[in-house]
């Protein structure tokens, strides 16, 4: 999302006292980036959106808190992704279930799957 070159950047080492995707407004730790732009050489622009109390905030990042914010927004999609399998499977094995009790209770015939 934020790569402008190959190089892997260097990990930060100092700790942050609010995490960037936390919002200032009501402390949700759900705030993500709607918008993004370089913003020079070595700082990044976001337009972040909270969803719990639909604040809109603006923030100027550098590089390495780009690298890093990358890695997490990675993270949270993988996260994101896995829920969604989950789910899926979930809604796949109850359909096949109530296709099974369908066809067991004769409820379901030739003519059903016919155009």
């Amino acid at each position: 999302m934020f790569r402008r070159t190959r190089e892997k950047p260097e990990p930060v080492a100092r700790a942050r006292r609010r995490p960037l995707l936390m919002c200032p407004v009501c402390g949700s730790d759900k705030a993500c980036p709607m918008d993004w732009a370089e913003a020079g050489e070595h700082h990044w622009w976001l337009l972040i959106r909270c969803p719990d109390c639909d604040a809109w905030v603006q923030a100027t990042i550098g590089n390495e808190l780009a690298a890093v914010l990358d890695v997490e927004l990675d993270r949270q999609q993988a996260q994101i992704a896995r829920a969604l399998s989950a789910l899926e499977a979930e809604r796949m094995a109850a359909d096949a279930e109530m296709l099974a009790t369908a066809l067991e209770l004769d409820l379901v015939d030739a003519d059903d799957f016919a155009r």
